[in-house]
């Protein structure tokens, strides 16, 4: 009993030391509360706190472009499209007694973190609010100022010249005009004006049945009005010339950088005599490939005779596989039939189309199609470098064959017994200087020899769609085939193969 006695007096004294401690300073009293401060700001792009700061980690050095500084604001202008960063603090943060925050959005709740990124969307005013509800239930606010920014809007109808207008004369002045505005009336409105003459022509397979590529830019500007007048400046290296064929485009852009979503492209004829006009006409081919301008330079041209009533020749003309497109002028009123020929690509057909040339304008003429159906063609090439048209051939290590399209660019793809070979089993060794024909070099691996007939595949394709099938038959080696390897298993086991571009 003395014992438990002992025990109870010591749990005694503890819980009155613990009574008498000075735990008052735990609890919360209104005395030693501080006031709150809150603040709200917000920016695109969370950044270095100050511009010494941002200096020193982004030096600038020679003449380059001074780095933009991220900045915190409370009022800005953003479009639809930006994300901003909306950052609230509720101040001193180590001492702050409150129940909650959140945010808002024309007066709508916004979200419930203290820092967050997020756009708006809807155009127009806004007001956001950094709301916090202290321990006394009192609400404190800070807001800040937002304007969002649609694109602008130009509108693709009812503008001057209409597409295809005939007969606008340079040395009187040509007049553009069109419609375009701000849908959320926020901010000013300018337009991006060129004017050029096409040198090649595209053909798409969207809304757009071709789209023009330009050589000389006549004209660049940026204007604070829907209009703009041309007028001819003899001075002026780039103007626009009678009897000429010409685009121009129009697109709508904001001060802040937004472009509108469409923009106007229209095209027009110039002024020419009153005894003189021209024709109009456009190229297309069957290989669409030739329209790459850069690497299909050495194909030559696109050779136009123009012809008479009585088949007389009256021009010859010649553009770019690039250009495919041309205005051939000044040319006397009457009826006229073109030729369109690729000389250096002989499995092209000739097109031709008849147009009647009025005085003063350009007549367009119906597109010329140059087709070519002729497939490639493949030959067995001798050790000595002779073509043989045959079909059975002995197992070598090395086998040569030569390759000809004249419509363009051909492709290979060899096949043994039916299965693609493998990565660089094959590969071109020649081409030829206009690039009408190829040879290439086949390595087999000594593992294919066999004791019974193999099938070697050459496919040829050229960009027209043609394509050359040719199978060669080899005939059994009297070697003793050497055993297989690992390498050579996987090479015959593989389907992958490569193919000579």
């Amino acid at each position: 009993m003395k014992h438990i006695a002992a025990i109870f007096a010591t749990f005694a004294a503890f819980v009155f030391l613990v009574a008498c401690s000075d735990s008052d300073q735990y609890l919360y009293e209104v005395e030693d509360s501080v006031a709150l401060q809150i603040h709200a700001e917000m920016t695109l792009t969370y950044g270095i706190d100050s511009a010494e700061a941002w200096a020193d980690q982004y030096q600038c050095i020679d003449n380059c472009t001074p780095q933009v500084i991220p900045s915190r604001v409370r009022a800005d202008t953003v479009t639809s499209k930006d994300s901003v960063i909306f950052i609230g603090e509720i101040m001193p943060s180590r001492q702050a007694h409150y129940r909650e925050y959140f945010w808002t959005l024309d007066g709508k709740e916004f979200s419930n973190d203290m820092n967050f990124r997020k756009p708006v969307t809807k155009a127009g005013y806004h007001e956001v609010c950094f709301v916090v509800l202290d321990y006394y239930g009192d609400t404190l606010r800070d807001t800040l100022r937002l304007w969002v920014s649609n694109p602008p809007i130009i509108e693709t109808q009812g503008f001057i010249p209409a597409i295809g207008s005939q007969g606008l004369s340079p040395k009187e002045g040509i007049t553009f005009a069109w419609h375009g505005y701000d849908p959320d009336s926020i901010s000013k409105v300018y337009y991006k004006l060129e004017i050029q003459e096409p040198r090649g022509l595209a053909y798409t397979y969207d809304l757009h049945k071709k789209l023009y590529t330009a050589s000389n830019d006549i004209l660049d500007t940026l204007l604070d009005e829907p209009f703009f007048t041309y007028w001819d400046n003899p001075g002026s290296y780039h103007r626009l010339e009678n009897l000429k064929f010409y685009t121009w485009s129009v697109r709508a852009v904001n001060e802040f950088g937004q472009e509108s979503d469409s923009l106007i492209q229209g095209e027009f004829f110039t002024k020419g005599h009153r005894n003189e006009g021209g024709v109009q006409t456009f190229i297309r081919f069957s290989n669409e490939s030739l329209y790459d301008r850069y690497y299909f330079s050495y194909l030559g041209k696109i050779h136009l005779d123009i012809l008479d009533s009585l088949s007389n020749p009256v021009v010859e003309h010649e553009v770019g596989l690039d250009t495919n497109q041309a205005v051939i002028s000044p040319l006397e009123p009457g009826k006229y039939r073109i030729i369109a020929s690729l000389p250096k690509l002989t499995d092209f057909v000739p097109d031709t189309a008849d147009v009647t040339v009025l005085p003063g304008e350009i007549v367009i003429a119906d597109t010329l199609f140059l087709k070519d159906t002729v497939p490639p063609s493949n030959k067995h090439l001798s050790p000595e470098g002779l073509q043989q048209d045959i079909d059975t051939l002995d197992f070598k290590d090395t086998l040569r064959f030569y390759f000809e399209d004249h419509g363009g660019d051909l492709r290979q793809e060899v096949l043994w017994n039916g299965q693609e070979l493998r990565g660089y089993d094959y590969r071109n060794t020649l081409y030829s200087d206009d690039h009408t024909s190829d040879t290439i070099l086949i390595t087999l691996p000594r593992s294919y020899k066999s004791w019974t007939y193999q099938l070697l595949t050459l496919k040829a394709f050229d960009y027209s769609g043609n394509t050359n099938f040719k199978t060669y038959v080899i005939r059994p080696s009297m070697e003793k085939p050497e055993p297989e390897t690992s390498s050579s298993n996987a090479e015959i086991s593989s389907s992958a193969g490569g193919k000579n571009e």
